[in-house]
């Protein structure tokens, strides 16, 4: 069942981050310019974010096997679609109907291992499936860019699509729900609507809502630099040609496996959330903000603190548990789906926005050097806010298993 899940989740990485190393390719074919790539990128998010809350809802009434295996279609559609796009709309609507089919993936997963595991051990395996996921990232730098000169990024979302059907039916066909049948059967007793209601429960837990900034800022400032910003910027800065760009960015994915890895055994030495998030937290927005100060350094150092953010911004996998730590158990569908939400409505509003910024500061200042510069000042500098804001969570009372 893990290793399902962990090919699924590595699935859903790669899509989430493949427009970062074909960006030039796309701009250049489709003649877009960085605030439309924004927003497509951004459009898989946006959904993934609007979904969370109704699919945690439908995971504690129907399961978490059959609603990911069934949403997948639209992945399938979406990657077909995406594949075949010759405008703007068409783009975005591929890009909307993988991240639709793709929304209940991951935390249908975090569903399903909460149920399975005790509280003691859902973090080791969570971080896990979150450590190999990011090979998904790492799939889409290099190995894509390989792909996309081959057989071109058109073609490559064709195959996706058609591994994307294999993937959904052996998730159906491997995964189960919860250990004892019975246990799914009793929570169909409850009614849909009842479920939805149970929704507000989960902003009322104590200490949650200042966790929630940092879960939208954490995750998403390391996959939109990785993930989108990361090619374009080698290139238009550095002048990077498309395979040597997805080269060091496969070295930024291996930090950022790397990173995944570290931090539950970190988590666990430090015998709680707060010191590990809030000291991490706070270095990678003071690299963010010198990656700003030093944009056009030599590549030798910009690739030193991109290196050092996907690293030390790997900390998303201990605030996750955090977060799942303080959410009560009868409320683990709607709350994993909720933080989960928060995650990716989190990186949907930041990589549309950050096309934006991009934009807006090469108008300003006539450069691209200047574009990225704001983009990192002000990552960096609302990374450095959620920590304050985050200081104020309390630590979880350990749960009896």
């Amino acid at each position: 069942m893990l290793w399902t899940m962990i090919v699924l989740a590595v699935l859903s990485q790669f899509y989430r981050s493949s427009n970062g190393v074909i960006a030039p390719q796309i701009m250049a074919d489709m003649h877009l310019d960085a605030a439309v790539i924004g927003l497509s990128s951004g459009a898989f998010f946006l959904i993934f974010a609007a979904l969370q809350i109704p699919i945690g809802v439908l995971f504690d009434k129907y399961g978490a096997r059959l609603v990911v295996s069934s949403m997948l279609v639209f992945s399938i559609i979406g990657s077909a679609l995406f594949a075949m796009a010759h405008s703007v709309e068409a783009l975005v609507a591929g890009r909307f109907l993988i991240g639709l089919g793709l929304a209940g993936g991951m935390v249908g997963s975090l569903v399903i291992l909460a149920r399975w595991h005790s509280p003691s051990d859902f973090t080791r395996a969570m971080t896990i499936l979150f450590a190999t996921a990011n090979l998904g990232s790492l799939l889409a730098t290099s190995p894509l860019a390989a792909s996309a000169d081959w057989i071109g990024w058109r073609s490559t979302f064709l195959v996706l699509a058609a591994l994307t059907a294999v993937i959904g039916i052996v998730f159906y066909a491997v995964v189960r729900d919860t250990p004892a049948p019975v246990h799914a059967a009793d929570s169909n007793r409850e009614s849909l609507g009842a479920k939805f209601r149970g929704v507000a429960q989960v902003f009322r837990v104590p200490g949650l809502l200042y966790v929630l900034p940092m879960v939208a800022l954490g995750y998403s400032s390391v996959i939109t630099i990785l993930g989108l910003w990361g090619a374009p910027y080698l290139h238009e800065v550095h002048g990077l040609d498309n395979l040597d760009s997805g080269k060091l960015l496969s070295v930024l994915a291996v930090a950022f496996v790397v990173g995944t890895l570290a931090f539950g055994p970190i988590q666990r030495r430090a015998g709680g959330f707060r010191r590990v998030v809030v000291a991490s937290a706070s270095l990678t927005g003071l690299i963010l903000l010198a990656l700003a100060a030093f944009i056009d350094s030599p590549l030798v150092v910009t690739v030193s603190l991109l290196i050092l953010v996907c690293l030390v911004g790997a900390f998303s996998v201990v605030l996750m548990g955090h977060g799942v730590a303080l959410i009560p158990k009868e409320l683990v569908g709607r709350g994993t789906t909720t933080l989960n939400c928060v995650l990716m409505g989190g990186t949907a509003i930041l990589q549309i926005g950050s096309g934006a910024i991009v934009e807006v500061a090469h108008a300003w200042f006539g450069t691209a050097t200047a574009g990225y510069a704001a983009f990192f000042g002000v990552l960096g500098a609302l990374m450095l806010g959620a920590t304050l804001l985050y200081l104020r969570a309390p630590e979880p009372k350990p749960k009896s298993d």
